[in-house]
C-alpha cells in the first residue's frame, strides 16, 4: 500500500533526509552542503511510504514567483513505480489547498528526468544550467481553474 504524508516529526524529517542523502549525496555525489540548506526549515516536506517504509520524498515552498517544487527523490529500490509523479501531484494538490490563489508552479529538473515533469504538464523555460555539477533545466506549470 502507498501513502503520502507530510513529514512533521523529527523522525519523519530524518527519514526525508536519509532518502535525500542516499539519492543525492551517495548516488549522485552531491556535496551535503549543496543538498541541505536553510530553506529546509521553510519548506513543507513529504514522504511516500510503501507498505509503511519511506521510499520517496519531495518538498515545496512558496516564493515570490509561486510554488517551487524541490528535492524530489526516490530510492533506487523503489524506482519505476511512478512514485516521483505521485509525490509531485500530491505536492501540487497540497500547495493549491494552502495557497488557493497561487497557480504558478516551477522547479529545476535534472536534464535526465525532464520527461517525468513534462508528463505532468511542466514546460521548460530558459537555458540549461549547472547545479551541484549536474545539468538542470527550469520548468514551469501554470494551473488555471
Amino acid at each position: 500500500m502507498v501513502k503520502i504524508i507530510q513529514a512533521k516529526s523529527l523522525e519523519e524529517i530524518h527519514e526525508v533526509f536519509d532518502i535525500r542523502i542516499e539519492v543525492f549525496v551517495v548516488e549522485q555525489a552531491c556535496l551535503p552542503s549543496e543538498e541541505f540548506d536553510e530553506l529546509d526549515a521553510q519548506a513543507k516536506h513529504y514522504l511516500l511510504l510503501e507498505d509503511g517504509k519511506p521510499v520517496a520524498t519531495g518538498r515545496y515552498r512558496k516564493t515570490d514567483k509561486g510554488i517551487k517544487i524541490e528535492r524530489i527523490a526516490t530510492l533506487a529500490s523503489a524506482r519505476g513505480k511512478g512514485y516521483a509523479s505521485q509525490i509531485v501531484q500530491h505536492i501540487i494538490q497540497e500547495a493549491r489547498t494552502a495557497y488557493p490563489d497561487t497557480t504558478y508552479f516551477y522547479l529545476h529538473s535534472q536534464q535526465t528526468v525532464m520527461p517525468l515533469y513534462a508528463s505532468l504538464g511542466f514546460i521548460p523555460f530558459g537555458e540549461t544550467f549547472i547545479e551541484a555539477d549536474i545539468v538542470h533545466q527550469a520548468m514551469s506549470l501554470e494551473i488555471s481553474d
